[in-house]
């Protein structure tokens, strides 16, 4: 809790800070209670609390101080925030990334570091460095910490003078070339300044404050390099140290809510949503409803706070760092018929309430009978490849503890990859781009570098049946927007309604093409259409490839089933394009997964002629939800 009052810069939290100040010379407008602000679910949450704090039997603050014995701010914004949690004892261990959301509101990215692959491989710990260096020059927060490992003790120091469980602040980033005038040789330096906020031991190693490693450098040379320590507490450090001492690190990224805002920073997308059952009709029983309260068993297995742990389609879950005791697995391939506790009774539900396709709690991927049922939120990539952060949040249900309320959910999401037209709910898994960890905590944050193309998040609970609300972020540099799919159908159009209506719907999945130029021709710059009845979709153009892998999926919903469905290939030139050739498919009504090798066909005046192939593959069915 210390560290983040050092990192407090976001003014929302104390709004009117100045209006706020005692004042000696207007006693009179002071009225013994303080205003905070801070960030819960999407929003900025007021909290309001008066200038009472406890002490102890000597008139000493029992939680956090300021050295300046009177200097209150810190131990007010504390009792704020544990009012805004339920209660002191709620703070006790705490969770930084969670913290740093709810002091900044923006999206915090926890990092479990691998040490040994840092230590032992330079090209790994170099990305690592790259990493935070970005993050820093961005004006993210971030901290860093050594967690305790069996046996070991929060809080105890160890011989280079770092305090196991403490959450050390990385204030700089930097690398160096530092020459020696003597030899001539040029070293290069990776460096990260932190700073300990206790301000109580410090680093002891190389690069501590009396190291020999300064001896190197005239004051001068440490000025101008920024090798400076600005307060008491700070310290610098040779990267490869910090890899081989700490394992966690968390990145608190901060959000766009303005329209000037740099382009370094993260633009924000979110919805809202609700794990829900099917909704009852009068006369049915209730759908089954599983809160947080199911049976765990217990694993033999050490897990790690955030990990996972996946073996073909069969993801497990971790559960998180605020609970070390309970670290187990949830129980797989079983349906719960017992539910527990809901406001004082139970409730029995079956497995026909959980497969309700309108039920909105269809559990995590491994129940593939119900994953579908869960909301579903669609995001584009258009022009390149886009690095994203997604984050979930749980409404907080760890500050009913003190009148006798749940633990967390644990959460977590799967992106799929679907047909570039979609805009209905996803039917069936047929590509997954991204999963993240399965967790208890308030929030589970993946961050993911994702090709052109369609996506359709799904955030779950672990078992199917598990009700709550939730906050879906979406981050990104360039504009990506967010919206949720409610309709198992594409909407028609007021022209639609004098055509037929659609009675097969088919998905074209175009994996690639070869042999489109002789092997010492230049290679053309080449992009496919796919044309079927009145729709004509495109793909993007590849540069100079003979063998281009489009890796291209669409989905129409066909009034006229018999008619085929053409694939042309394009060169694309400097006046105009030129047709490479085409591909005619025919698929049958129920078919899934059909593969095709098609030879492409170029018609002209001097007749038919082959030029290369295209690989493809068709679903198709008369049911328009199968898809």
């Amino acid at each position: 809790m210390a560290f983040l009052l050092l990192l407090l810069c976001v003014p929302q939290v104390i709004p009117d800070h100045e209006d706020q100040e005692w004042n000696p010379k207007r006693l009179d407008l002071y009225a013994g209670i303080f205003h905070f602000r801070f960030w819960r679910f999407g929003r900025w949450v007021d909290v309001v609390v008066d200038d009472c704090l406890p002490v102890s039997g000597d008139g000493v603050l029992l939680f956090c101080r300021s050295a300046t014995p009177r200097e209150f701010w810190s131990a007010l914004l504390e009792k704020a925030y544990a009012k805004l949690n339920g209660c002191y004892e709620a703070l006790e261990g705490g969770n930084t990334a969670e913290a740093l959301i709810d002091f900044t509101g923006g999206v915090s990215e926890p990092l479990s570091l691998d040490r040994e692959a840092l230590v032992l491989h330079s090209d790994h710990r170099r990305t690592f460095f790259q990493t935070l260096a970005k993050a820093h020059e961005c004006k993210s927060l971030i901290t860093c910490s050594i967690r305790p490992a069996e046996g070991e003790t929060v809080e105890s120091v160890l011989d280079c003078g770092l305090v196991r469980g403490h959450a050390y602040g990385i204030t700089a980033v930097k690398r160096l070339r530092l020459g020696d005038k003597k030899t001539g040789r040029v070293s290069r330096l990776f460096m990260v300044r932190m700073r300990n906020p206790w301000g109580t031991t410090d680093w002891t190693g190389a690069w501590s404050q009396r190291s020999q490693e300064w001896q190197q450098m005239s004051r001068a040379d440490r000025e101008k390099m920024g090798l400076n320590v600005r307060d008491v507490g700070e310290f610098w450090m040779d990267f490869e140290d910090f890899c081989h001492y700490f394992t966690d690190v968390v990145v608190c990224r901060l959000v766009e809510r303005a329209l000037l805002w740099p382009h370094s920073h993260w633009r924000e997308e979110r919805c809202h949503g609700e794990w829900a059952p099917a909704p009852t009709t009068p006369g049915s029983p209730p759908s089954v409803v599983l809160h947080s309260n199911y049976a765990l068993t217990l694993g033999k297995t050490n897990i790690k706070p955030g990990g996972t742990e996946q073996r073909g389609n069969r993801k497990e879950a971790r559960l998180g760092e605020s609970q070390p005791q309970k670290r187990g697995r949830c129980e797989q391939g079983k349906t719960v018929k017992k539910v527990v506790k809901d406001d004082g009774g139970e409730r029995n539900g079956g497995w026909e309430a959980q497969t309700d396709k309108r039920s909105r709690c269809g559990g995590c991927i491994n129940h593939r009978e119900t994953f579908l049922h869960n909301p579903q939120f669609m995001f584009e990539v258009r022009d390149k490849e886009e690095e994203v952060l997604m984050c979930l949040q749980q409404e907080d249900r760890r500050i009913q503890r003190k009148d006798g309320g749940g633990e967390n959910l644990p959460i977590g999401f799967e992106v799929l990859k679907v047909e570039v037209n979609r805009c209905s709910r996803v039917q069936c898994v047929v590509e997954q781009a991204a999963s993240s960890v399965y967790m208890d905590s308030r929030s589970v944050t993946l961050r993911a570098t994702v090709a052109t193309g369609r996506y359709v998040v799904l955030p779950t609970t672990f078992l199917p049946g598990a009700t709550g609300r939730f906050l879906l972020q979406l981050f990104s540099h360039s504009r990506v927007r967010l919206r949720e799919l409610r309709e198992d159908l594409p909407s028609s159009s007021m022209f639609h309604c004098f055509l037929p209506q659609p009675t097969v719907v088919t998905t074209v999945h175009l994996r690639r093409a070869s042999r489109l130029s002789p092997p010492k021709e230049t290679a053309p710059d080449v992009y496919a259409i796919v044309r079927c009845e009145n729709d004509t979709i495109r793909t993007r153009v590849f540069k100079a490839e003979g063998n281009p892998e489009f890796n291209f999926r669409v989905i129409f919903y066909r009034r006229y089933p018999e008619a085929h469905i053409s694939v042309e290939l394009w060169s694309r030139g400097l006046l105009w394009d030129t047709v490479l050739g085409t591909a005619r498919l025919q698929t049958v009504e129920s078919e899934r997964t059909r593969s095709h090798v098609i030879d492409l066909r170029l018609t002209s005046q001097s007749g038919s002629r082959h030029r290369g192939c295209v690989h493809v593959e068709t679903s198709s069915s008369p049911c328009l939800t199968d898809l």
